[in-house]
């Protein structure tokens, strides 16, 4: 672990940028054809909703790559990232390989995005072979324990639900949320939002799994677990705001939304929870020396 250096750092805060705040420019980017209407509004709050996802995860490295963050953890970080982009390389890469990719989103960004993942995957395995490839003594190590480690884990717990949805069973959750919405749209602006909000499902549940291989770099580390949880209450702030966009957009368009109100509960009942541990926890700030 002597070799921390700054190979450990590579590439840990880096994902794709532009889902939150500027989904359309994103777009024009990634050459996506134009939609219209209600799917233009649906995609751009897909996009949002894989964008908070990268923000969280963003969050963990950032809490991972300080010079006090234990080495071992970081390193953990660092293969995380690399699970993360070998994913996400994958399963659209499949989608391009099988031709099953949606119409409005072109093959040559798509392919040329899964390269870019699979180099930037390639590196991160590389700063964790030379941080000593730690790595989980068992899957029981897997889940979180030690200080702050029971609302991580209701957190965990919150977000697999929808993680599990999104990806596994996407269209009859989307349904869920929106009845009817997806019968408006054609067959290609259907399919690349569903894609999207599948991505999302994948990167909640890469979210929940990453964080474990992090926390199981030295189990039951109150350093580590609290760093954690609070770049997860930090992600989880984003994931709130988008209640209020899913607000303004049902109050613009008129679209029926079901089960905003218990989804609302759940998460904010565990970001309550998990915030208000992360606050009573016991930490003392260190002084500065005082200078001459």
């Amino acid at each position: 672990m002597a070799q921390r250096s700054s190979t450990i750092r590579v590439d840990r805060k880096r994902k794709k940028k532009g889902f939150n705040f500027f989904p359309s420019a994103m777009m024009d980017g990634y050459k996506v054809l134009k939609f219209s209407g209600e799917s233009e509004t649906m995609m751009l709050f897909a996009m949002g909703l894989a964008g908070v996802q990268t923000m969280q995860w963003m969050c963990v490295c950032a809490a991972m790559r300080t010079p006090d963050a234990s080495e071992a953890a970081a390193a953990a970080c660092v293969l995380a990232n690399a699970l993360y982009y070998l994913l996400i390389a994958v399963a659209d890469g499949a989608r391009v390989i099988f031709d099953t990719l949606p119409p409005n989103l072109p093959k040559e960004t798509i392919s040329l995005n899964c390269f870019v993942f699979l180099l930037l995957a390639s590196m991160n395995v590389n700063a964790w072979i030379a941080a000593g490839m730690p790595k989980p003594t068992s899957v029981k190590s897997l889940v979180p324990k030690g200080p702050l480690a029971t609302p991580m884990r209701v957190m965990m717990v919150n977000l697999a639900g929808f993680g599990i949805g999104c990806f596994f069973f996407t269209e009859p959750f989307v349904e869920q949320f929106v009845p009817g919405l997806l019968g408006k749209f054609a067959a290609g602006p259907k399919a690349a939002i569903l894609m999207i909000i599948s991505n999302a499902g994948l990167m909640m549940l890469m979210n929940i799994f990453s964080t474990c291989l992090v926390a199981a770099a030295e189990p039951g580390s109150a350093d580590t677990n609290y760093r954690l949880l609070r770049a997860w209450v930090y992600g989880m702030f984003f994931y709130m705001g988008k209640f209020a966009d899913e607000a303004v957009t049902a109050s613009c368009t008129g679209w029926p939304a079901p089960a905003r109100l218990p989804s609302f509960v759940t998460c904010f009942a565990s970001l309550f929870f998990a915030a208000t541990s992360l606050g009573s926890y016991p930490i003392t700030v260190a002084k500065k020396p005082k200078t001459a």
